[in-house]
């Protein structure tokens, strides 16, 4: 499964500068993971409150939901707080390393990408426990704006990942090592 999307594949990222990716992550993939953890736990939780007896499964939705948003919330604090300004500094110095307080880009990023797999982790037993996001045929519009909800959270996640893991880490990395 290829977690590009159009607008992903339409801009060549291994070419563009790291702040511009970093600015484009943020402002698309961090702005809308805000919102969707936001809006998901409440909605989970009058999922379950409502078809919690007819649909057992609903409670192990919130609880994954709940799981997922705990993971998600300090995981984007650190990247833009700690590891993106220190991509942004670092190109701007021109792969000369800043005075960070966790020596190599590498540390930070290792935790990132562990973080990442937890979180792909919640994703696909998400997935499982809702038969793919499958709707039930008695269930009200709460319950469809849930898994609408848990299907556009995953793909956005996966696209997010994706450009982080495979474009802006490696080449972090790189750049770092470079100006060593």
């Amino acid at each position: 499964m290829s977690f590009q999307t159009a607008a992903v594949a339409e801009r060549a990222w291994e070419k563009e500068p790291l702040a511009a990716l970093v600015r484009f992550i943020l402002d698309t993939h961090h702005v809308y993971t805000r919102e969707a953890i936001a809006s998901l736990p409440p909605l989970a939780a009058k999922v379950r409150g409502r078809h919690g007896e007819a649909h057992p499964e609903t409670r192990r939705v919130e609880t994954l939901v709940t799981r997922l948003v705990a993971d998600l919330a300090p995981h984007m604090q650190k990247e833009e707080q700690i590891l993106f300004p220190y991509i942004v500094a670092l190109e701007e110095t021109g792969g000369r390393p800043p005075a960070s307080c966790f020596g190599t880009v590498r540390n930070p990023i290792r935790m990132m990408m562990a973080e990442h797999e937890a979180a792909v982790g919640i994703l696909a037993e998400l997935r499982a426990v809702t038969a793919g996001h499958a709707l039930p045929p008695d269930v009200d519009t709460s319950f469809q704006a849930l898994y609408a909800g848990l299907t556009q959270l995953e793909g956005d996640l996966h696209r997010h990942i994706h450009l982080e893991n495979t474009i802006l880490f490696p080449r972090a990395i790189e750049m770092e090592e470079a100006g060593t």
